[in-house]
């Protein structure tokens, strides 16, 4: 979630979240940011986000100025995406029931149209 621009950038996976998708995702942002900019990468406490070795957290800071903050334990409130996801789960889908063959493009819609078609304001 890129707060300044109001921007959601996702990825989506068929199966199981695991560390190598976690830093292959997490390279992509750091490649994409803007140069000599800091990027602040803001993660909760899911296990992969943690596993992720010094050398690869050194290289990001210095190739790309990006760092990751892990938030506190316990603490959903200080997770803006939580909101997001919230908004999304309760107010922007589509009340359809969806099936196998439907729920990756309904979540697609949901998640390529933040900022244009949903968003938030955060201020």
């Amino acid at each position: 979630m890129d707060y300044g621009a109001n921007r959601l950038v996702h990825q989506t996976s068929k199966g199981s979240i695991k560390r190598p998708f976690v830093i292959e995702f997490l390279e992509e942002i750091a490649q994409s940011a803007t140069p000599g900019q800091l990027t602040v990468v803001v993660l909760d406490n899911a296990k992969i986000h943690h596993a992720i070795e010094q050398d690869i957290l050194d290289r990001w800071l210095f190739e790309h100025r990006m760092v990751l903050f892990h938030l506190p334990p316990y603490s959903p409130e200080l997770n803006l995406i939580e909101i997001v996801w919230k908004h999304a789960k309760y107010h922007w889908r589509r009340f359809v029931t969806w099936t196998k063959e439907t729920i990756d493009t309904e979540i697609e819609i949901l998640l390529s149209g933040y900022g244009s078609k949903f968003e938030i304001r955060f201020s």
